[in-house]
């Protein structure tokens, strides 16, 4: 597998996926244990407004954070797609989508990886 096939593999169908299921203890396997994560809210919805994104550091707190918005993901109805994404040794670039009720939302992932896992994740909205 390339490198980005498998940074694909770790976004669509580890993070994202399982985000969109609930089941968090999956979707953060796709982070370093020493992940930078990085955060805006793509949409405002049950209370998260648009604005100043989260920081946070390491694989548990983006767990923590994620756990504590099942219930939220789940109301919303929305799902996250991959689109276009490009790649260069460990760096890239990709743009994706929040589909569900309303029109798609677009966002913009800058990441990096490290031993075959995200190190450094930054998303914002489009």
């Amino acid at each position: 597998m390339s490198d980005k096939s498998q940074a694909r593999h770790l976004f669509q169908t580890i993070y994202y996926g399982h985000v969109d299921q609930g089941d968090m203890d999956t979707a953060v396997m796709a982070f370093h244990p020493d992940v930078e994560w990085s955060h805006a809210q793509v949409w405002a919805h049950h209370g998260f407004a648009r604005g100043e994104p989260t920081q946070l550091h390491g694989r548990d707190s983006v767990h923590a954070f994620l756990a504590a918005r099942v219930a939220e993901l789940k109301d919303a109805g929305i799902t996250h797609h991959v689109r276009e994404m490009v790649m260069e040794g460990d760096k890239g670039a990709f743009i994706g989508a929040v589909e569900g009720p309303g029109p798609d939302r677009a966002f913009m992932v800058w990441f990096e990886v490290k031993d075959k896992l995200v190190s450094r994740y930054v998303l914002r909205p489009l």
